[in-house]
């Protein structure tokens, strides 16, 4: 028996009966006669099985079959903007208020998922005839009403306006729309008048919509706005444990794995993204060391992972394209930079049309059709997913950025040259700040010797860039002192052990991502040092003198400079002692070391260069002990 018939017949039958009996007690008696023939038991069994589409659906790991949501349902939390203190469990969450609630989450959180398990729980309570209604079916010049009585119809209930206009009225009915942000916009206004227009006519009803951030409805001061908020690791342990089928051992390894690296918990925030890592996890038996390596393995694991693992069997995704796993890697990235490039981080079906056209251009494949090549990206990995009406949007901007480093760290020198030389300051620097990020591990030595050395050495005036002394250190450390200063004002000259404002001078001369790995250090070394508080000891009368000048939120500015050179001796030495500790401890040692170290062994003769050397030379060796 279909799922909901067995969790639903029962209590949809018994809230059928008890809404006839009601009706006929107010002498609703024609109205009592249609409902019960409408919702006979007959009919409820049907109702249940049609609706069955709402809650079994297709996930990443499960492409093949429907899976039951329950099944696979790991609890969620909401929030209301209003306050976000507040948290609410979405497991078996009922809401009864009447009026309008927008469930508000970004692309691969779980709105839809959400709203289906609330589907659920109401079949399974029996308070109330829940209904299920998608919005991207919404079309201008409609009204609601109608709308619904035709859903029911193809839900296999027979009925009509006004009957169902009794049950609104009433509050019998719980309306769930999905997917306001998948309507066209030119629609949206219309249909969130159309939604308040109903709201108004039946005050009883609950009414629940689903939409990303930013859309019309969620500015609406009627509707009250809750926010989908990120999965807690406790949840991301529980999507493993779901998605393994309970292999207890295999989710407790990975959450260890995952616990010992910040920046992969902050990826797995989602549940996409979360059930991307775990079947990477399962794949490479490891979790991924840092977001370069999970990026790496994420595309042809998730690809190989839709495909037949079986010897000969002939791969089959359902969408017939001429290229294998790695060409539509190659071409990804070429989609990714184009996307990138020119600032788009979401696209509508026509643009990814042309988009994917000057990827599969650029590596020179011929007979492709472009949009299947999205659709392979969405329906087999999902790192593209559809977000709205005609939008797709990566599913973390992280993978948009990974891909375009992916595309760059495979062109010519001259041409990674001249980008890492565009790239050195400015606003450009500012834009491919996490780009270099990834290209720093993974086109190691290009990119230090194009990008990292030519701005490190604007900052470090050194004579060896693999040893570099504490004076030029400190040297570094005075230039990016010139161009500080501190903000005094009346609260922070009474807090100071509380709040320090430092402020720096940006400018495109050099890389501000450079001076800021020099910048950080000297303000940990200031709150260290406790020369801001000796300042203020020494020249508070001053200072309260000038800003009894201004008005009561201005402040005053003072040169770093001038605070440093305040200072004795003892306190001035303490101060650079830690500034030069910090910038090696933050920056130097494991960042700065590494990358020429590593650069250094790359920069050796390679294997290829010394097989040949040795038919030159047959007395040089290629391995060497």
């Amino acid at each position: 028996m279909p799922i909901l018939e067995t969790v639903a017949t029962k209590a949809l039958l018994t809230l059928a009966t008890t809404i006839t009996k009601k009706f006929a007690e107010k002498g609703w008696t024609q109205f009592a006669e249609e409902i019960g023939a409408s919702f006979d038991d007959h009919a409820v069994r049907n109702y249940c099985k049609a609706c069955n589409e709402y809650v079994n659906i297709r996930t990443l790991y499960s492409s093949q079959k429907d899976v039951f949501i329950n099944d696979v349902y790991v609890p969620l939390y909401m929030s209301p903007l209003n306050d976000l203190k507040q948290k609410f469990e979405i497991t078996n969450l009922n809401f009864y208020s009447a009026g309008v609630t927008s469930i508000i989450g970004r692309a691969g959180q779980g709105k839809s998922t959400f709203l289906r398990k609330m589907l659920i729980n109401e079949f399974e309570a029996g308070k109330f005839i829940p209904v299920f209604f998608e919005l991207k079916y919404f079309s201008s010049g409609n009204d609601l009403l109608p709308l619904i009585v035709e859903w029911f119809g193809r839900h296999n209930v027979d009925t009509n306006v006004r009957g169902i206009e009794r049950l609104f009225k009433s509050g019998y009915i719980k309306l769930f729309l999905d997917g306001f942000d998948e309507m066209h916009p030119s629609i949206r206004d219309e249909a969130l008048e159309k939604i308040k227009d109903f709201s108004r006519s039946y005050n009883k009803t609950t009414i629940i919509v689903t939409t990303r951030p930013d859309t019309v409805i969620t500015t609406e001061p009627f509707i009250s706005n809750y926010q989908v908020l990120d999965l807690e690791p406790e949840h991301i342990e529980n999507l493993f444990l779901k998605i393994s089928n309970g292999d207890e051992a295999a989710s407790k390894e990975a959450m260890e794995q995952i616990s010992n690296n910040v920046n992969i918990q902050k990826v797995a925030s989602t549940p996409i993204l979360a059930i991307l890592l775990f079947l990477t996890f399962r794949a490479w038996s490891k979790i991924p060391d840092n977001l370069s390596d999970f990026y790496k393995k994420i595309f042809l694991t998730l690809l190989t992972h839709h495909d037949s693992l079986k010897p000969g069997k002939k791969i089959n995704r359902g969408i017939d394209i001429p290229l294998n796993d790695f060409q539509i890697e190659d071409i990804f990235a070429n989609f990714s930079f184009l996307s990138f490039s020119e600032d788009m981080d979401e696209f509508n079906n026509k643009e990814a049309h042309g988009l994917a056209e000057m990827a599969l251009d650029e590596a020179c494949y011929e007979n492709v059709e472009p949009l299947k090549l999205v659709d392979i990206i969405k329906q087999c990995t999902g790192i593209l997913c559809s977000n709205g009406y005609d939008k797709i949007v990566y599913s973390h901007k992280s993978l948009q950025e990974y891909f375009t480093a992916v595309y760059i760290s495979r062109q010519e020198l001259e041409d990674k040259k001249a980008f890492y030389t565009g790239v050195q300051c400015g606003f450009e620097e500012t834009k491919y700040r996490e780009v270099l990020s990834f290209l720093s591990g993974i086109d190691t030595k290009d990119y230090t010797t194009n990008y990292h050395l030519p701005c490190f050495k604007k900052i470090f005036e050194v004579k060896d860039v693999q040893n570099i002394t504490d004076d030029e250190i400190l040297a570094a450390v005075y230039k990016i002192v010139s161009t500080m200063s501190i903000s005094y004002n009346a609260e922070t000259i009474e807090k100071t052990n509380e709040m320090i404002s430092i402020g720096k001078n940006m400018t495109n001369e050099s890389s501000n991502m450079f001076e800021l790995k020099v910048f950080n250090p000297i303000v940990f070394s200031t709150i260290a040092s406790g020369i801001n508080d000796d300042y203020i000891a020494k020249n508070r009368k001053d200072i309260l003198a000038k800003l009894g000048t201004l008005d009561k939120d201005d402040s005053i500015k003072v040169p770093f400079f001038e605070v440093i050179e305040s200072l004795d001796s003892q306190s001035k030495n303490n101060f650079e002692k830690l500034a030069v500790k910090f910038v090696k401890r933050i920056f130097i040692v494991p960042e700065h070391n590494n990358l020429v170290r590593v650069c250094y062994r790359k920069s050796q003769p390679s294997l290829l260069k010394k097989a040949f050397r040795k038919k030159v030379n047959p007395d040089s060796p290629i391995i060497t002990y």
